[in-house]
């Protein structure tokens, strides 16, 4: 595998898919920019389906990806087992989470009635999700690194058509064109997936006990890791309106109205804020395959590499980020919209949390990176209590500040929790043989030399294509 080739490749694709996913995210906004609370369920919606896939994935992605390149398990024993969980446990989680939707929420809190047409769709993605995901994996840990990517292209892609068809057909309502939109693109997304490795393993149901014991063994901490780190960046959505406690003199519809308005705002910030995560997230699940196949050496070198390069990127494009998003947007409503609705509804609260977040997903971007690196040299324990730190740290500063600051308090607790969640993970690749913390945060003069390798192979590359043809 060329690994520098297939980094710029993983990251135009990459590059693509935030710009469809974020295409979608910004005309979900225009169309309820005057309703945001409407935005904000929509945004809970839009969550929940890759909280359910992540905590029933039981780390087997990561797991096949390991075993496979470690040759321990063949492709036959891995897709069999894999499909067998994603059908059962899949299809079990699924109806758990129904059950919660329509019973215990409505039981805690009245004013969450919750209409099944949501719910019941959102639900249904799982065992889907599970096959897409679990043979998608398949293709990486064989090197199908181009299908590999397109999957993720096509996953994106299918969605904003969808949505906007299920939301006109709907009555314009955003959280139920959400939930058709992911139902039916995770049917089409699994079915393209399949079609992709035909004739190389095939969705046939069968368990293998071997496997699965390993792939439990070893997957569990994958799993832990995956789950706190999505509940480290999208828990907080879930707690604004668990524990905010508004304006005086709110209850019932008119307070969950106000906590959905919060969650939209913050949404938003969170939107913008995590733009520069995804240079390390282009790389990430590449980065693993990487690190789990070569020395520990080669490993020593490339990850503070990596890490130096995803800072400085972090650096610029938030700024860029910050002083470009108020005068595109206030631009853009009052052109089309005639009225200043950002400046008026939105920037108050957004601009300042995106200020507040910045510090911390700048700094999280080392962490992503550093737990990739002991992630795939088996250092699971690690990453582990990396989320769990940043975890308590969050949850402990959102019951601080949330339930009289919404969406700031939100914001201010996750740019904490980042920073402090970065500094053990520096410390703790460190004391297992990685690189000094210094060689991971300062920039060297060799990074550059590193891009302009990379640049040059993909130009010849592409020399040599237009000389072939």
């Amino acid at each position: 595998m060329n690994f520098r080739r297939w980094v710029v490749f993983s990251f135009v694709i990459h590059f693509l898919v935030i710009a469809v996913d974020k295409a979608g995210g910004a005309i979900l906004w225009w169309l309820t920019q005057e309703r945001k609370e409407e935005k904000g369920a929509a945004d809970l919606v839009t969550t929940l389906p890759f909280i359910l896939t992540a905590v029933a994935n039981l780390g087997l992605a990561t797991s096949l990806v390991y075993f496979i390149r470690r040759k321990k398990y063949g492709l036959k024993e891995v897709s069999q087992t894999v499909s067998m969980v994603a059908v059962v446990w899949g299809g079990a989680v699924a109806l758990m989470a129904m059950g919660v939707c329509a019973f215990l929420l409505p039981a805690i809190e009245p004013a969450w009635q919750i209409t099944p047409w949501i719910y019941v769709p959102v639900c249904l993605c799982v065992p889907f999700q599970l096959v897409s995901s679990y043979f998608n994996s398949i293709q990486l840990a064989t090197d199908r690194v181009r299908d590999y990517n397109l999957v993720h292209l096509a996953t994106a892609s299918s969605f904003l058509p969808l949505f906007l068809v299920f939301y006109f057909t709907s009555g314009e309502s955003a959280a139920r064109g959400i939930a058709d939109a992911r139902l039916v693109s995770a049917v089409t997304i699994t079915v393209l997936t399949l079609w992709m490795l035909r004739g190389i393993v095939s969705f046939r149901p069968r368990l293998h006990s071997a496997f699965l014991r390993d792939g439990l063994a070893f997957g569990w901490k994958a799993n832990a890791t995956s789950v706190l780190t999505y509940l480290n960046h999208r828990l907080d959505l879930f707690m604004i309106p668990l524990v905010f406690v508004g304006v005086a003199g709110l209850s019932g519809r008119e307070l969950v109205k106000e906590a959905a308005g919060q969650v939209a705002l913050y949404s938003w910030a969170v939107t913008f804020a995590e733009l520069v995560w995804h240079f390390p997230e282009a790389t990430r699940d590449l980065f693993f395959s990487k690190v789990a196949s070569v020395t520990h050496e080669e490993a020593r070198k490339l990850t503070p590499t990596l890490a130096r390069l995803s800072l400085v990127v972090a650096i610029l494009g938030s700024a860029a980020i910050y002083l470009t998003i108020d005068p595109v947007l206030h631009w853009a409503t009052i052109t089309f919209k005639g009225k200043p609705t950002w400046r008026v509804d939105w920037a108050p609260t957004v601009m300042p949390a995106l200020l507040v977040l910045m510090p911390g997903t700048i700094t999280f971007t080392l962490a992503k990176i550093l737990q990739n690196d002991l992630a795939g040299r088996g250092h699971l324990g690690a990453c582990i209590w990396a989320c769990l730190v940043n975890l308590v740290t969050m949850v402990g500063l959102d019951l601080l500040w949330i339930p009289k600051e919404g969406a700031l308090g939100a914001a201010r607790a996750s740019s904490i929790s980042f920073v402090v969640s970065s500094v053990y993970t520096l410390w703790a690749y460190q004391s297992a043989g990685g690189a000094k913390w210094w060689q991971c945060v300062v920039p060297h003069v060799s990074d550059w030399r590193y891009v302009r390798e990379i640049m040059d192979a993909v130009l010849v590359k592409l020399r040599l294509r237009k000389i072939a043809t």
